[in-house]
């Protein structure tokens, strides 16, 4: 099969050998006050991150064809241990299949090995990093694309102890492979949980304008402050984007494929009630650069009577 070598992580596929390596040539002028400043900026996003994804995350994860078929279903347990200063993690994935077989893998990694400038890496991926905002929310993705070579993303959202990922991967010719939904629940926790619907669903969209708070990380880390957004649906003419209606209410928007000099986003939206949405979108520039991963908390704009 076409994705038999890949290494599966947080809910992708991803290659080895990684897609694209890191920039490490030289920089110039380079201050102690830099290093200082670029050193609590990677520990923020690699705090940002274990501070809501520690413990025992149990769900089933689906994934589809890019038309919406189901390519295969099981359930899995995925834990994340950490020492207290939560610098070093200890990860571990089992997977349990309706056939009766089963499959874990575990890794370990820590703060100095692998948080990165550009983002926190995991030892199973050489080129993938891991952008974290500070409210759970998060993308495991390629900051910087590269020609010819698979394209993974996935990203997370959150709420209570609950958590839901959606992964998307391209092929080398940037054409859509497959989608994938993982919903999970943690352990004792008492956020409510998921259902057992795996079907996609027929289309449907948020009505009406939406608002709220935005947030957002910047490829290098950085942080713009929360600020006021507005929202609402826009067709897949307007968006230039493909749909895929998920159970419970969640819909990934991304390209059927990804075209060489132009600019795109991958955008996932969550509406846990008619009245609370969440969307999470990470954007591209034509020069396939990660430009930032924004997370948007909305609520409906009603119209006066």
């Amino acid at each position: 099969a076409v994705l038999g070598h890949c290494t599966l992580w947080l809910g992708v596929a991803f290659v080895e050998p990684g897609l694209s390596q890191p920039d490490e040539s030289p920089r110039e002028q380079i201050t102690p006050a830099v290093i200082t400043t670029e050193q609590q900026t990677t520990q923020r996003n690699w705090h940002a991150f274990w501070r809501h994804h520690l413990g025992t995350w149990q769900g089933s994860w689906t994934r589809y064809t890019p038309d919406g078929d189901i390519k295969e279903t099981f359930a899995s347990t995925r834990q994340f241990t950490a020492n207290p200063a939560k610098t070093a993690i200890v990860q571990t994935n089992r997977y349990r299949y309706a056939d009766g077989r089963s499959i874990e893998k575990e890794w370990s990694y820590n703060i100095k090995d692998h948080n990165q400038q550009d983002g926190f890496a995991h030892p199973a991926s050489a080129s993938m990093r891991g952008l974290a905002l500070d409210n759970g929310a998060a993308a495991w993705l390629i900051p910087s694309l590269a020609a010819n070579q698979f394209t993974p993303f996935e990203l997370f959202l959150t709420d209570g102890d609950r958590r839901h990922s959606v992964g998307v991967l391209y092929g080398k010719d940037g054409v859509l492979l497959r989608t994938a939904s993982i919903r999970e629940q943690r352990r004792g926790g008492s956020t409510m949980g998921w259902s057992d619907a795996i079907l996609q669903v027929k289309p449907w969209h948020p009505n009406g304008p939406w608002k709220g708070q935005k947030i957002q990380i910047l490829q290098d880390l950085s942080r713009v402050p929360a600020r006021n957004t507005s929202w609402r649906w826009k067709d897949e003419e307007e968006s230039n984007q493909s749909n895929h209606y998920l159970p419970d209410r969640i819909i990934l928007r991304c390209p059927e494929r990804l075209i060489a000099g132009e600019a795109f986003s991958i955008e996932v939206i969550w509406m846990l009630n008619d009245d609370v949405m969440q969307t999470i979108t990470a954007t591209y520039d034509k020069n396939a650069e990660l430009v930032d991963v924004n997370h948007q908390s909305l609520s409906p704009t009603h119209s006066p009577n």
